[in-house]
């Protein structure tokens, strides 16, 4: 891409909201209520899966690969909400963030480093900002991972158990989570080289980071649940983020079971 044409992206993107942003705005959450209907519906629960019956098929059966180490991790990770309320040490905490997405190669500059999940054009818009509520020797509160350094930098000291239930509608099983880990996406990053699209990649990059994080944590015994439902403007105003083009994608609870 020519610098002109980045310069015309760039006026694009700062000049009007773009289309990425209005479909972000639309779906936002403006508030949740987890209360169940007494009458499920049946669509809600039934699960569909796609066959061809005229067609041939190979049965792939189990082979040798049934014995593989990350497929037992794949097999135990489970979406768990009864945690147990116990702490998690510091190290399994700084393990979960460095291997889910710290530095895992670094070139001659940090512009040629990489992290253990893909990122369309090596942009990484994703940012990680974990909740502290149960973890050994570090102080309660909102933190933000620094990639660049594999540190954690203290946003706000303060026990936020309570808002995390208010920001999810009232789940009060995560007050028991250890650690919270709020991703965001910084999407100009990723806008730049591809447009509107680029909050495509970014949402596909979410799941990357998601799914490490999830499967980290069941290696070292612990339970996850992934929250897509979640207030995103308070995420947002906690964050102080929203003016800077940076928007919340994803909620992660982890805790000891």
């Amino acid at each position: 891409m020519t610098n002109n044409n980045v310069k015309k992206l760039l006026e694009k993107i700062e000049g009007k909201q773009s289309i990425s942003d209005k479909f972000h705005s639309v779906t936002k959450n403006k508030k949740l209520n987890i209360a169940m209907p007494k009458n499920v519906p049946q669509s809600w629960i039934k699960i569909h899966f796609k066959t061809y019956p005229r067609l041939d098929r190979i049965n792939l059966g189990n082979g040798k690969i049934s014995t593989s180490k990350l497929l037992g991790t794949l097999r135990k990770r489970r979406s768990a909400r009864q945690f147990s309320g116990l702490s998690i040490s510091k190290d399994e905490l700084f393990y979960l963030l460095f291997a889910s997405c710290g530095l895992t190669y670094l070139g001659k500059t940090f512009d040629d480093s990489r992290r253990s999940y893909p990122s369309a054009g090596a942009r990484y818009p994703l940012e990680v900002y974990p909740i502290i509520l149960n973890c050994e020797d570090i102080k309660k509160g909102l933190y933000h991972y620094n990639v660049k350094e594999n540190s954690l930098e203290l946003l706000l000291e303060e026990n936020l158990s309570k808002w995390l239930i208010e920001i999810t509608g009232g789940e009060k099983w995560i007050a028991n989570a250890a650690v919270v880990f709020i991703i965001t996406g910084v999407l100009d990053r990723t806008r730049i080289k591809y447009g509107d699209r680029g909050y495509r990649y970014a949402l596909i990059e979410t799941g990357h980071l998601g799914q490490n994080i999830c499967l980290l944590a069941t290696e070292l015994g612990l339970g996850t649940c992934p929250i897509g439902g979640f207030i995103d403007d308070k995420i947002n105003e906690l964050l102080d983020i929203e003016l800077q083009k940076e928007f919340s994608t994803y909620v992660i609870a982890i805790g000891s079971l």
